[in-house]
């Protein structure tokens, strides 16, 4: 999505399919957080909360995405309708998106490992040491690049 803002090439059916995918995934992800938050207590006591910043952050950045999320599906839709924006809409829908971005990375940025370790795939800490790094780094790269695609972007609305 981030190369279709960049080059204002759109194709409703093709951005509806990123969706639909993305929002399954998403609910499937959320219902399983919730169950083990909930149901297993894996990381609900204060004590681990201390010890863990990495699960806080986690925490608040999915906490911005599921209440930006609604902002999300909307930033976009005058795109479809050929409505055009106001100044302030625009300012408005760049900073919750530009929010909604940095959420989302950050969020996968601290949770990716921890997903590998629960899931069983990785077993050491210098394992999950390396694949931070590397997803640290890739996750860096595709949020400046989508921060710069939506600035752009929103940025002739803006002007």
């Amino acid at each position: 999505m981030t190369y279709s803002l960049i080059t204002y090439w759109y194709d409703l059916t093709i951005c509806k399919f990123f969706a639909y995918t993305a929002v399954t995934l998403m609910i499937l992800h959320i219902l399983t957080s919730l169950c083990i938050f909930f149901f297993f207590h894996d990381g609900s006591s204060a004590h681990y909360l201390s010890m863990n910043k990495r699960t806080i952050i986690q925490r608040i950045t999915a906490i911005l995405m599921i209440i930006l999320v609604h902002f999300h599906i909307f930033a976009y839709s005058h795109m479809a309708t050929g409505e055009t924006l106001s100044q302030g809409q625009a300012i408005f829908r760049c900073f919750t998106e530009c929010i909604f971005i940095i959420s989302a990375f950050v969020h996968t940025s601290v949770s990716f490992s921890k997903a590998l370790t629960t899931l069983g795939v990785i077993n050491s800490s210098k394992a999950a040491k390396i694949i931070d790094k590397v997803v640290y780094t890739v996750c860096t790269v595709a949020a400046l690049a989508a921060l710069y695609a939506v600035l752009r972007f929103f940025g002739g609305d803006i002007i």
